[in-house]
């Protein structure tokens, strides 16, 4: 089963948010861990190292008043109640240290400190166990009145002296091997924390490694999005055989299947309502031509009258000049006549352009040439920007001519008798072949200018409307556009847009040499 693109995309954020909260996680883990390790240190390892200072230094006065005894020196009040507090206090410390080895349960510390701290807590009792075990000999040399005999109290101070030496060495044994734990324990941190800081960093380069991936894919997979919004401006431009490309089996395939259907259904009815307006173009041809014919048609009926009755009459001199004229006159309508005929059938049938690779500066370098005579008899000065290196079109060359000859032509009619410039200039503009005619004649009004395009409307009084639609729809039958701006006294811009050449319907360039 194939997921749909917003399932797709919520797993994509999916991981990239597990990721995320993994970098996290670990980082808080990480970090708890290490305060703990801290806690471990300062308030368990530093604490019992005080305490067993401590004790250290009670056991070494303990152990020089024993010493000063042992020699049978006699024994003071205020050093029988030093000696008391002395074998209190280091019972105290001894109970102290054990409660903090007790607390230190509390920070979870690992197997390896779990088994020091037991280790030390059993020497701790065993210490308070000689402790107490050494009352006696304590009660027995710093009684008030003291041993019997001097040789006693000296055998009672030796021994107790041995004693407490060696507990004084276990206290000292157990204070250096807390220091060393200390020390341990700190390398550890450090080692920690420096793995910590190389795990998280680790991590959130992964966590950005696949935040990357899952933007890469997220724009790979609308990807097609694109090539959709490119083919709705090639539709909206009116290029109604476009068909879009869309692989994927998703939405978006979906979609363009769609897309497809819709340019399919607009470009039918685009061609219906071409065909629509021809007929009603056709009809409005008809009722032109019978317009236009009529007055043609009864000025050759008054001059055929005319003739006859100068074939009646004789044929003189002078009559024969007059027979000559009236046929004249015939001929000048009958070659109207010709001419609204042949500018109507065009319009109304105007073949389908056959399309090749063309150069349109070529086009426009010839009809400016065939233009000049006339062009100059006008007072018309031409102006040609024509860029270099524009890319072949596809066109018919005669209609696009014809076109481009409605719009040259009508721009020297708009400055004949006032003269003016011509400007032809083409560029590469927006993916489109763009060719431009300005003028600086009469110009437009703003009221016309909507219906410059429309049959049949002319502001010339001998035009017949039919030249600039007649270009509108060569334009568009080549898949181009044209747009107008005018200033009324100032000058009219036509504006041709024409695709590019198609790469594959290129054709290669001829060997050189």
């Amino acid at each position: 089963m194939r997921l749909s693109i917003s399932a797709r995309i919520f797993g994509g954020f999916l991981a990239v948010l597990i990721t995320f909260s993994g970098v996290m996680g670990y980082t808080l883990l990480r970090m708890h861990r290490l305060r703990q390790d801290l806690q471990l240190i300062n308030k368990s390892y530093l604490q019992a190292t005080l305490i067993l200072a401590e004790l250290y230094t009670i056991q070494g006065n303990l152990l020089n008043t024993v010493a000063e005894r042992s020699d049978g020196r006699g024994t003071s009040k205020f050093l029988r109640a030093q000696v008391r507090l002395a074998r209190l206090y280091r019972l105290k410390d001894v109970e102290r240290a054990l409660k903090v080895f007790e607390r230190s349960g509390a920070f979870s510390p690992p197997k390896r400190e779990r088994q020091f701290m037991a280790r030390a807590e059993e020497q701790l009792r065993a210490l308070a166990r000689s402790f107490r075990a050494h009352e006696a000999r304590f009660d027995q040399l710093f009684a008030g009145a003291g041993p019997a005999d001097r040789e006693t109290a000296s055998a009672v101070g030796e021994e107790l002296l041995r004693l407490e030496r060696k507990l004084a060495a276990q206290i000292r044994q157990l204070r250096d091997d807390l220091r060393g734990q200390v020390r341990a324990a700190a390398v550890t941190v450090e080692d920690e924390e420096r793995r910590a800081v190389w795990a998280i960093v680790v991590l959130a380069v992964t966590a950005v490694l696949v935040t990357l991936a899952v933007t890469f894919g997220a724009q790979l997979l609308l990807r097609p999005l694109k090539t959709l919004v490119a083919g709705t401006k090639r539709i909206g431009t009116g290029d109604y055989a476009h068909r879009v490309e869309v692989r994927a089996r998703d939405e978006l395939g979906a979609l363009a299947v769609e897309f497809n259907s819709m340019a399919s259904a607009i470009e039918e009815r685009e061609q219906r309502l071409i065909r629509s307006e021809r007929m009603a173009a056709a009809g409005q041809i008809a009722s032109h031509i019978t317009h236009e014919i009529r007055n043609p048609l009864s000025s050759i009926s008054l001059n055929t009258e005319l003739l006859e009755e100068e074939l009646e009459g004789g044929l003189g001199a002078e009559r024969v000049e007059e027979a000559r004229n009236l046929c004249r006159a015939m001929r000048r309508e009958v070659d109207r006549l010709t001419e609204i005929t042949e500018e109507n059938l065009c319009f109304a049938r105007l073949p389908k352009p056959r399309l090749e690779r063309e150069d349109l500066n070529e086009i426009l370098q010839n009809l400016l040439a065939f233009m000049a005579h006339e062009l100059k008899e006008k007072g018309v000065e031409v102006n040609a920007a024509l860029a270099a290196g524009l890319p072949p079109i596809e066109a018919d060359e005669n209609q696009l001519r014809q076109a481009f000859l409605n719009l040259v032509r009508n721009a020297g009619e708009a400055m004949a008798g006032r003269g003016g410039s011509l400007t032809v200039a083409t560029r590469w503009h927006d993916g489109s072949v763009e060719a431009r005619i300005a003028d600086t004649g009469q110009g437009i009004g703003r009221d016309d200018l909507a219906k410059v395009f429309e049959p049949f409307f002319s502001t010339k009084e001998k035009g017949t409307g039919l030249g600039l639609p007649l270009t509108h729809q060569i334009i568009q039958e080549h898949g181009g556009t044209i747009a107008v701006e005018s200033v009324p006294e100032r000058g009219t811009v036509f504006t041709v847009r024409l695709p590019p050449a198609r790469a594959e319907k290129l054709e290669p360039a001829p060997p050189r040499g």
